[in-house]
């Protein structure tokens, strides 16, 4: 969702990924970009959420029996300094019906 007053980023992330499903992930899903976590040896891994990823992601997620701990819903929205609301977008309740993952939001004020 983007108005004049903010713009929103939604990404599913894959928490805890072994080297070889990163990798995967990212050829798999158009737009995943994966970052290693080196003190932990494994990597995580961001999905845009969106219509055309949905069911991929869901795919993924039950294909590889990933953890629900290992996986959440960012929402990042980036605001002017008068915006005080952030709408979020319906795709976030429809993937919780399927994956109901905690939910963790950045917020930053420009």
């Amino acid at each position: 969702m983007k108005n004049s007053k903010t713009n929103n980023e939604i990404s599913f992330r894959f928490c805890r990924l072994d080297k070889l499903q990163a990798f995967t992930l990212e050829r798999e899903i158009l737009g995943s970009s994966r970052e290693e976590q080196v003190e932990n040896n494994d990597y995580v891994v961001r999905v845009p959420l969106t219509d055309n990823n949905f069911d991929d992601i869901n795919d993924y997620y039950v294909r590889q029996r990933i953890e629900i701990d290992a996986c959440d819903i960012l929402v990042s929205a980036i605001a002017s300094a008068d915006s005080n609301v952030i709408e979020i977008p319906v795709i976030v309740n429809r993937m919780l019906k399927y994956i109901d993952c905690k939910l963790t939001f950045s917020f930053s004020i420009v």
